[in-house]
């Protein structure tokens, strides 16, 4: 085995071949994967049709400081449906954040960006408008 270090004889060409494939499969792997966004089943990131969504943050969560995300992609929600119409986890669970932002920065990840955001004063809740990136 030939070194290309001489102060360093533990360093080999084999082994930075496989430092550098780990790197490059660790820079890459999460540009060709997105996590699905799940609700009741469908993952609505399969949906050609779909151009934007509502996301209401369900705070009546009973974990502190938890939230949960709704989802209106279009079908009939009505506000004592919101648990049906939960951003799911690929098991079928809810899936809970750690705040408003946490649901931000996990729907960019997953190809969504923020339009507006408005409120009807009903119990507080805000609808946040999310569009499909391009």
């Amino acid at each position: 085995m030939r070194r290309i270090f001489h102060n360093h004889p533990s360093i080999s060409i084999t082994s930075m071949k496989k430092f550098f494939a780990f790197l490059l499969f660790a820079v890459a792997f999460p540009l060709f994967t997105h996590a699905q966004i799940m609700i009741n089943g469908k993952n609505i990131n399969e949906l050609p049709e779909l151009e934007y969504i509502e996301l209401i943050v369900d705070r009546r969560a009973f974990n502190r400081g938890q939230v949960f995300a709704v989802i209106d992609y279009g079908q009939t929600i009505r506000q004592v449906d919101f648990r049906q119409n939960r951003l799911e986890k690929e098991n079928g669970e809810d899936k809970l954040f750690g705040g408003e932002m946490d649901i931000f920065n996990f729907m960019f990840k997953n190809g969504w960006t923020h339009e507006t955001t408005y409120s009807t004063g009903e119990e507080g809740l805000a609808y946040h408008i999310f569009r499909k990136k391009r």
